[in-house]
């Protein structure tokens, strides 16, 4: 059974490791679907979708989860919610199984009559995307903590912390 999962990934980090692994132990391979693959270089968005990819790419190496793990990417529909699911499919391979927590994605995935199961939520008050990138602007190097050591790494080599420096800069200016 194929499932899949889908998230932003802004960074990755320690919690999506841990739902990648819960899930492997229900599915025999997993789609790993970076949603929002357009957007990049803004304060919520700021990486790429090729170096979300990179990131998830490196931590699945290093971890062994290569062979069962798939990367895909995922465009997002700007609210045209009724196209998501088709979408999705487009340009995701075949999947069995939907792995999500998003209310909307559930619903959608679920009236599509595709199955739909949660996921446990792991110390979601410490593994928060939104909350690792306030700290990495804050200029706190305690965000290293939350992501795994391949995927600090790589936001050390694209100088990831000055861009949200920047971006964030940029945006204080902007109002």
């Amino acid at each position: 059974m194929r499932g899949l999962y889908i998230g932003r990934f802004q960074p990755f980090h320690y919690g999506h490791l841990m739902a990648i692994k819960w899930i492997l132990n229900h599915v025999d391979e997993l789609i790993i679907a970076i949603g929002s693959a357009q957007y990049s270089h803004t304060l919520r968005n700021p990486f790429t979708v090729g170096e979300r990819m990179e990131m998830i790419w490196r931590t699945l190496k290093a971890e062994g989860l290569l062979s069962k793990c798939i990367i895909s990417v995922v465009p997002d529909t700007n609210s045209c919610h009724s196209i998501w699911v088709a979408v999705v499919k487009q340009y995701c391979p075949r999947f069995d199984v939907v792995f999500t927590n998003d209310p909307l994605s559930y619903r959608l995935f679920n009236e599509a009559g595709i199955d739909v199961r949660r996921i446990p939520f792991f110390k979601r008050e410490v593994y928060n995307a939104t909350r690792i990138r306030e700290l990495m602007i804050r200029g706190e190097e305690k965000w290293r903590s939350y992501v795994p050591k391949e995927v600090s790494k790589f936001i050390d080599e694209i100088h990831g912390v000055e861009r949200l420096r920047f971006l964030a800069t940029s945006h204080d200016r902007a109002q």
